[in-house]
């Protein structure tokens, strides 16, 4: 396969430092699949196998039938959280609907009739927003429930595998353009699902993940989580408003057309400029892919529940083959086999023992990055990039 992909070793001291406290089936799973989804972008080289017809850029991950893989796969993993939430989210509904008296929510940040209807009204106004704006009314619950699929099973991802880093493998409205066409959507909708870039593609950080882990940590309150609410709410006001502030200011004063093209112009107008020169049917080839991918993590799903001896956690396969798992496979590799190796032999006290060092990794990578901040913003200098990943 020389040529046709490339496999990438570096060394991120942090990244194997938070990639050890991850469970072993989940490190397992995102190193494996990243190594076959790279063996299988070389197949496709090898073979003549081309991209499918263009989804748009901001996707994360590189190869367009993969991203139709991803796409099923993350569909199967909302609707599966569904489904095991079903007595749940049926529970939810009772209160919310009658205020059924034997269901407490009194330990819940909101009350169950308050979600309800914070979701359905949110909900109503999005959907009403881009139908005016130009979408097709079917369009905007189409492009919101791709979204919100998309944003739960992430969320789920980030929760329960514990990454500490990642992004979303697909664009929700290339998705949606591909699978429709662009002709059904007309102009004014292809140029406003540009605008949905915005908070749906290139998403490295987004709130519902964040929520899951404070809720998570909420469980420690012991006077009520409700207080929690407002503090998130105060939260996400703060950095809406400096991150709003802060494009705008580097807009002005560098020019926006020298900031990142991926957040700044390029992406994703020229991609509706193309389509609106040369329309784009329905692709069948994508729904086929989509349906393969969904089949996959079916079954995966159903051997994590039913096979106790199934090494390969789900997760691991819309979330591995994304270009981020590219850069950090290996480190994921390193943290898996020396975790297994010191639980093999040394058991779970080896393994408390040596979580201290794996910290110093994680702190001995980032402190610096944080001291430099400090430094050159009262000495002015610049150039000093804090890595990522």
């Amino acid at each position: 396969m020389r040529g046709t992909t490339t496999l990438y070793i570096t060394f991120r001291f942090h990244i194997i430092g938070f990639f050890y406290f991850l469970k072993t089936e989940v490190a397992l799973s995102l190193w494996v699949f990243n190594l076959l989804a790279n063996v299988l972008r070389g197949t496709f080289a090898i073979l003549g196998v081309g991209d499918a017809p263009s989804l748009g850029s901001g996707h994360g991950i590189r190869h367009t039938l993969q991203v139709y893989h991803a796409m099923g796969a993350m569909l199967v993993l909302f609707l599966g959280g569904l489904w095991a939430a079903r007595r749940h989210l049926a529970a939810v509904w009772r209160k919310a609907w009658s205020g059924d008296p034997a269901i407490d929510d009194t330990d819940e940040i909101l009350s169950y009739r308050a979600a309800v209807i914070i979701l359905v009204v949110g909900t109503a106004i999005m959907v009403g927003w881009l139908w005016l704006a130009g979408l097709p009314l079917w369009a905007g619950v189409a492009l919101l429930f791709l979204a919100g699929a998309l944003f739960v099973a992430f969320t789920r991802v980030v929760a329960e595998g514990g990454l500490s880093d990642g992004a979303p493998p697909v664009v929700p409205a290339g998705i949606l353009i591909s699978a429709v066409g662009s002709s059904t959507l007309g102009a004014p909708g292809l140029v406003l699902l540009a605008s949905t870039y915005i908070w749906t593609a290139n998403v490295r950080s987004f709130v519902m993940a964040s929520c899951a882990n404070s809720l998570k940590l909420g469980q420690e309150l012991s006077r009520g989580r409700r207080p929690l609410f407002w503090a998130m709410v105060v939260a996400i006001a703060v950095a809406l408003g400096a991150s709003t502030w802060m494009i705008l200011e580097l807009s002005y004063e560098h020019g926006n057309l020298n900031l990142r093209a991926m957040v700044s112009r390029e992406a994703p107008y020229r991609y509706v400029e193309g389509l609106l020169r040369y329309p784009s049917e329905a692709h069948l080839w994508g729904w086929i892919n989509m349906g393969l991918g969904a089949a996959i993590m079916l079954g995966l799903t159903v051997a994590r529940w039913h096979y106790a001896w199934w090494p390969l956690h789900p997760l691991g396969y819309p979330v591995g083959p994304t270009w981020i798992m590219d850069h950090l496979w290996f480190n994921m590799f390193l943290a898996w086999f020396v975790k297994v190796l010191v639980l093999k032999y040394g058991g779970a006290e080896r393994y408390h023992r040596t979580r201290p060092f794996f910290m110093g990794l994680i702190l001995g990578q980032l402190l610096p990055g944080g001291i430099f901040l400090v430094i050159d913003h009262f000495t002015g200098t610049v150039g000093n990039v804090i890595f990522w990943g």
